[in-house]
């Protein structure tokens, strides 16, 4: 086997046993999102989903469910308890009365807020024991993270 295809084969093996160790660092020790479902009580998925729609506005089940990556029937149920909480409706698209799209409600959008102030405070309490270069790095890292990992399914 040419050297090249074995060091693409060891980089390879490397990015996907360090996707693995991330996944626990990250829902556990880096964003302790346990926690935040427990205090906002609303699960991930569901925040996911909230994000999604503040992010674009109005999408419908299927815009939803290709977005994130979930199968449609999975993500209608969610829809409906997000309905049934008030953080978001059912709206009509006023082009295409046959379509019905999922829109974030005032009250989703303060659930929203409130998760992400909590992290914000996560991320702040980080300031203290780390430095500033490192913190930097961080952050360039996780947005080397998602503009890479963002294009897989493109």
């Amino acid at each position: 086997m040419p050297r090249k295809n074995v060091e693409n084969a060891a980089l390879l093996h490397s990015i996907a046993q360090n996707l693995f160790n991330a996944l626990p660092v990250f829902r556990k020790r880096v964003l302790h999102l346990d926690a935040i479902q427990r205090e906002c009580h609303i699960p991930l998925s569901h925040v996911q989903v909230l994000a999604l729609l503040q992010d674009n506005g109005s999408m419908s089940v299927s815009e939803i469910s290709q977005r994130l990556g979930i199968a449609k029937p999975n993500i209608t149920p969610l829809a409906d308890r997000l309905i049934a909480d008030g953080l978001a409706e059912r709206q009509r698209d006023p082009s295409d009365r046959r379509v019905v799209n999922i829109h974030i409600r005032p009250e989703g959008t303060e659930k929203l807020a409130a998760i992400r102030e909590n992290l914000l405070q996560q991320v702040n309490s980080w300031s203290e024991r780390y430095t500033h270069a490192e913190l930097k790095e961080l952050d360039k890292s996780l947005a080397s993270i998602i503009r890479i990992l963002g294009r897989i399914n493109d």
